[in-house]
């Protein structure tokens, strides 16, 4: 059930219109009401909490979010008695006198929750290991990824899936905690690849599938990286070209990444019919399986509740590790309201034949000879077709990019034909990679995806840059953008070396940059903006989830989703996360009831899930052993 104006589900109580039905949820109801006060006392709402131009370099916290219903909807004002009425025609209502306050849950089931839980947490106090509060940088699992000046905000926490399987959670949350990404190596070796080749896994979709969808499922929808825009093509034709390659018609390489294909629910299907023996081998699957995860939130809801789909998601894409001067495979700057986990399970390095090398082996060094320019000159740099990210390796250093250039040009010379997708100083920085995270180093693979993770608390800084330099992403007049994260949620910006730089000058913001190889999991918190680019031929396995240390970040981005227009992608991906937190404190009470109290209390908190429950049961013994919260 969502609300009629802002398209955002409803949680409990909202506003109703007994005459036309019309649903308004409490947040709407309350923008509408401080609007109408404004307007009487003749109060400008239009402030958004920026810093003036003389001191950019400091920028607020973000203000909270609100609709503009003074500006763009001046006929409907709350009445004298703070009363709303339903909106006009042409705002979608029948403009009745006044909503009723309306609810979805039985009465007084929210209150008994409070009660409940305000009861149990009273009795129990959490213990915490000081010794554990101390990172300690000689831990081999710990890698430095950035160079603040806040030394320990460095470092990313790069346990193997072992590490996790025999310490536990436990460190794991430490960080996670803490709003930073995880790398976690080793989840599998490298002879399970072969069983993730796109082909493969086309293959076995048709088996899963039934025989009448195998024609439909041949045409597909890719993405351009040269333009972003879709387009069709065979599936057939699109593996072959991830091997292989695909040239354009002026002779430059294509690449492209698969939009929607697999559907999640043949995902899921073909993981559990096809990689049965995979889902073990995961990591953290108390926080990642999409039904039976113990700490995952979202897994909460009852199955008859209608939600996203949260299944596990493939994503193949073309790639390549030189650096293009334009439609490079990328995924640009943005968050999600969800905790997500990429697994890369496959890459593929890509020859193309027949290709001239010198038109793209020496585009990084003629990129680099324009950022010089650029740099010297009034610091502008191409528009949106001209994104070029960075492609450092290992401590992302300029000069370590400088000498790889000069090696290339060496090398040109010596190729007679193709693109080769080695860098020269790659098998050293690689190898090296490979033992700082400590991943598997019996044979040097190249990395498949270059990563940058900004931190949650950066968000105001990043956004305020986006905002300021947004001409030179070919942006020139966003009046569109009503609140200043705005830009986080429209993916249409990449940061390439340039602005990586430009935005640790100006405001003193880094993001954690690292290369994740085949085997490795990325994990990465709600509302953590992050920018991902291809540097092979690659397949990710991507999962969701909603964890407990994640829940305060969510709503607040639920509240930010709330305010973009109706029509925005990032409002069909939405979670009903305030619904999870009720069910996910209902699912915590009855656990705990089982452990200390009468299994027989409680019992009219109703809404149990039989299958839910029993799943978390049978993992009950296992995870009351990694507990640390002791009962008085």
């Amino acid at each position: 059930m969502c609300c009629n104006f802002c398209r955002i589900p409803i949680i409990d109580y909202h506003r109703h219109c007994a005459n036309c039905s019309y649903d308004l949820c409490l947040s709407c109801s309350r923008d509408l009401r401080e609007a109408s006060v404004a307007c009487i006392n003749g109060v400008a709402d239009s402030k958004i909490g920026r810093e003036s131009e003389d001191k950019e370099s400091v920028v607020e916290p973000l203000p909270r979010v609100k609709l503009n219903f003074s500006d763009k909807f001046p006929e409907w004002k709350a009445n004298s008695d703070s009363s709303i009425p339903c909106p006009p025609k042409e705002y979608g209502g029948c403009g009745y006198s006044s909503l009723n306050l309306s609810r979805i849950f039985k009465m007084n089931w929210v209150a008994k929750l409070v009660k409940n839980v305000e009861e149990m947490v009273s009795g129990c106090r959490v213990y915490r290991d000081a010794n554990m509060e101390k990172i300690m940088f000689n831990d081999p699992r710990h890698c430095q990824y950035a160079h603040r000046e806040d030394g320990d905000a460095n470092f990313l926490y790069c346990p193997t899936s072992e590490d996790i399987k025999s310490s536990g959670v436990g460190d794991f949350r430490k960080h996670w905690a803490r709003g930073e990404p995880i790398i976690v190596n080793q989840v599998f070796d490298s002879s399970y690849s072969s069983s993730w080749d796109p082909m493969v896994i086309w293959r076995g979709i048709q088996e899963t599938k039934d025989e009448k969808l195998k024609d439909e499922n041949r045409m597909v929808k890719a993405i351009d990286c040269l333009d972003w825009s879709e387009i069709d093509i065979e599936l057939g034709q699109f593996l072959e070209g991830y091997s292989e390659g695909r040239l354009r018609e002026n002779g430059k390489q294509e690449l492209l990444k698969l939009n929607d294909w697999p559907c999640p629910s043949a995902a899921e299907e073909f993981l559990l019919y096809q990689r049965p023996e995979f889902i073990g081998k995961l990591p953290l699957l108390e926080y990642i399986h999409s039904k039976w995860g113990l700490l995952n939130v979202a897994a909460k809801l009852p199955h008859y509740s209608l939600q996203n789909d949260v299944g596990p998601k493939i994503f193949t894409s073309y790639g390549t590790y030189d650096e293009l001067s334009e439609g490079n495979s990328v995924t640009n700057l943005h968050f999600n309201i969800r905790d997500m986990v990429y697994l890369l399970v496959n890459t593929c390095e890509v020859k193309l034949k027949g290709q001239p090398t010198t038109k793209i082996e020496k585009m990084p060094q003629a990129f680099e000879e324009s950022e010089e320019k650029d740099t010297e000159g009034d610091g502008k740099v191409g528009g949106d077709e001209g994104r070029s990210p960075d492609i450092s390796l290992g401590e992302h250093s300029l000069e370590i990019e400088n000498h790889a250039n000069l090696d290339e040009n060496r090398d040109v010379e010596m190729m007679d034909q193709g693109i080769d997708n080695t860098c020269s100083v790659g098998d050293a920085a690689i190898g090296e990679h490979s033992n700082q995270n400590g991943g598997d180093v019996s044979e040097k693979t190249r990395p498949g995806v270059f990563w940058d993770v900004f931190r949650r608390e950066d968000v105001p800084k990043v956004s305020e840059y986006l905002r300021m330099h947004q001409e030179e992403f070919g942006l020139l007049d966003c009046e569109s953008y009503d609140f200043v994260t705005r830009p986080l949620y429209d993916e249409r910006f990449f940061l390439n070396v340039y602005h990586k730089q430009k935005l640790k000058e100006e405001f003193g913001v880094e993001p954690w940059s690292f290369e994740q190889h085949l085997g490795q999991a990325v994990f990465v918190p709600a509302g953590c903006p992050f920018q991902v680019r291809n540097l092979q031929s690659n397949v990710q396995l991507g999962l969701d989830f909603l964890s407990p240390e994640s829940l305060g970040e969510a709503v607040k981005l639920a509240e930010e989703i709330r305010c973009l227009p109706n029509e925005h992608e990032a409002k069909l991906q939405v979670l009903e996360v305030g619904k999870i937190s009720l069910y996910a404190a209902s699912a915590a009470i009855k656990e705990v009831q089982k452990l200390v109290l009468d299994p027989k209390l409680g019992l009219e908190l109703g809404f149990e899930d039989p299958n839910l429950t029993a799943a978390v049961s049978d993992n009950l013994e296992k995870m009351i052993k990694r507990r640390q919260i002791t009962c008085a």
